[in-house]
C-alpha cells in the first residue's frame, strides 16, 4: 500500500471529535500494560523456579481465589456507579501491591511461600484490570466506534507491554527484581488518574450512567446459562486458554533446559514479551481495524485458530527451541492482536449487566478456569502421570514421544473445534447484535 493511502487510511479511523477520549483511552491502557508487563516476568520467572510440574495447583489456587473474588466484585459492580468502583478496584489491587512489596522486603526476596503468592496474585491481578479496561471500553465507544477505533486502543496496550519488557530488562540488575513492583504500582496510579479523565466520554446507557448497575453478585454466572451466545463466547475463551497453556507449558520447559541462571530467565522473559508485543502492535494498528470494517466478525475470529493448527503442526516436525520461542510469539501476539480486539468488540451495544458482569465473570473465573482445565487435561492427562497418553504411547506401542509432539498433535486438533466455534461465535453474534440494537 502506497504511503499516501496509509496514511489517509489513519485519517479515516478518527473523526475530529473522537481525538481526546481516543488519546486518553490509548493512554490508559499503555499505563495498564506497562504496569502488567513489568510484573509479568518476574511471575514467569517464580513459575519456573516452583516447576513446570507445580503450574497445576498454582492455577488450581488462582482459580478458587476467583471464585472467592467474583461474588465480592459482582457486589461492588451493584452497589457502587461506574465512576466509583472501576478506581476503588485498582486502588485495591495498588495496595496489594505495596503490601507484597514490604512482605519480600522483611521476609526476604528468596521466599518461596511469597514467591507462590506473588504467582497467584499476578494471575488474577492482570485478568481484572484489563476486563474492566475492555467494559469501559465498551461504554466508551459505540459499535461503529468500536469497529474503527479498538485496534487502535488495543495498541496502546501493546506498546505498554514493548515499554515494560524494556523497563523490566534494563533495570532489574540496577534495582532489583522486587523493587520492580514500585515502578508497576507508579503506573498503576496513573492508571486511575486516566479513568478520571475518560469517564465523562462515557455513553449513555439503559439507565443512568452515574447509577449502580444493580441485580446479584453472580449475575454474570447466570447471564451465561441464559444465553446461547454466552456459552459459546465461554467455549471460545476456555479452547483458547488451553491452546495458550500448551505453548506455556513449552516455553517454561524449553527456556528452564537453555538458561539455567536466573536472572538470565528474567531478562529471556522480558524479551519474549517485548518481540510479542511489537507484533501485537503491527497486528492491531494495520489488521484489525481493516478487518473488522471490511469482512465479517466471523470469518475475523477464524484466523486465529487456523494459525494455531499450523503452528502446531510445525511443532511437531521441528520441534527445536527458537522454533518453539518463535512460536510463543506468534500465539501471545495473535491472542492479543487477532483474537481479543474482535471478541471484546463482540460486546459494544449490548446491555450494561453483560459489559460488566458477563464479561469480567468470563475474564475472570471462565478464563482461570481454563487454565485450571490446560493443567489437569494438558499436564496430567496428557504428559506427567503414569496413565498419561504420553506413557501409554510408549509402554504399549513402543513409540518414542516426547512432550512437544504429544500435546502439538492435541492441540492441532483442539484447534478444528475452536474454529467451528470460534465461527458460530461470530454468526450468533448477528442476532445478538439485533436484539440489542436499540442499546447502542
Amino acid at each position: 500500500m502506497p504511503f499516501n493511502n496509509i496514511q489517509n487510511y489513519f485519517k479515516k479511523q478518527v473523526k475530529s471529535d473522537e481525538w481526546p477520549a481516543l488519546i486518553w483511552s490509548f493512554l490508559y491502557f499503555v499505563f495498564l500494560l506497562t504496569g502488567y508487563f513489568i510484573l509479568r516476568p518476574i511471575r514467569e520467572e517464580m513459575g519456573v523456579t516452583a516447576g513446570k510440574d507445580n503450574f497445576w495447583w498454582l492455577f488450581s489456587l488462582t482459580f478458587l481465589m476467583m471464585l472467592l473474588i467474583q461474588p465480592i466484585y459482582g457486589k461492588i459492580v451493584s452497589k457502587y456507579s461506574r465512576k466509583q468502583f472501576i478506581p476503588l478496584v485498582y486502588a485495591f489491587f495498588g495496595v496489594m501491591i505495596f503490601l507484597i512489596w514490604s512482605l519480600f522486603h522483611l521476609v526476604g526476596n528468596d521466599s518461596v511461600f511469597l514467591a507462590r503468592i506473588f504467582f497467584v496474585f499476578v494471575s488474577i491481578y492482570n485478568l481484572f484490570i484489563v476486563s474492566i479496561f475492555w467494559s469501559f471500553m465498551a461504554d466508551v465507544y459505540s459499535k461503529e466506534q468500536g469497529a474503527r477505533l479498538f485496534g487502535v486502543i488495543a495498541a496502546g496496550g501493546s506498546t505498554g507491554g514493548i515499554i515494560g519488557g524494556l523497563i523490566t530488562s534494563q533495570l532489574v540488575d540496577l534495582v532489583g527484581t522486587i523493587n520492580l513492583l514500585l515502578i508497576s504500582l507508579f503506573f498503576l496510579l496513573l492508571c486511575i488518574f486516566a479513568v478520571f479523565k475518560i469517564r465523562k466520554f462515557a455513553l449513555d446507557s439503559e439507565v443512568n450512567k452515574e447509577a449502580p448497575l444493580g441485580g446479584s453478585a453472580i449475575e454474570g454466572m447466570k447471564l451465561m446459562f441464559n444465553s446461547k451466545f454466552l456459552q459459546h463466547v465461554a467455549l471460545l475463551t476456555v479452547i483458547s486458554v488451553v491452546i495458550g497453556g500448551i505453548f506455556y507449558y513449552l516455553q517454561a520447559d524449553f527456556v528452564k533446559q537453555f538458561f539455567p541462571e536466573r536472572n538470565e530467565r528474567t531478562a529471556v522473559f522480558a524479551y519474549i514479551n517485548v518481540a510479542t508485543n511489537s507484533m501485537t502492535l503491527i497486528f492491531q494498528l494495520l489488521l484489525i481495524p481493516f478487518l473488522l470494517q471490511k469482512i465479517a466478525v466471523h470469518k475475523i475470529l477464524s484466523i486465529f485458530p487456523i494459525m494455531m493448527m499450523l503452528t502446531l503442526t510445525l511443532f511437531g516436525l521441528l520441534p527445536i527451541l527458537y522454533v518453539v520461542l518463535a512460536g510463543v510469539v506468534l500465539q501471545r501476539s495473535g491472542a492479543y492482536g487477532i483474537m481479543k480486539p474482535p471478541t471484546d468488540w463482540l460486546f459494544t451495544g449490548l446491555p450494561d449487566n453483560i459489559k460488566y458482569k458477563f464479561k469480567n465473570f468470563l475474564d475472570t473465573v471462565i478464563y482461570r478456569g481454563g487454565d485450571v482445565i490446560t493443567q489437569l487435561l494438558v499436564v496430567q492427562i496428557l504428559i506427567t502421570s503414569q496413565y498419561s497418553v504420553l506413557h501409554w504411547l510408549e509402554r504399549t506401542l513402543g513409540f518414542d514421544a516426547n512432550d512437544l509432539l504429544v500435546l502439538a498433535f492435541f492441540g492441532a486438533v483442539l484447534c478444528v473445534i475452536w474454529l467451528w466455534n470460534a465461527r458460530r461465535v461470530g454468526k450468533l453474534a448477528l442476532i445478538e447484535f439485533e436484539k440489542y440494537k436499540d442499546v447502542s
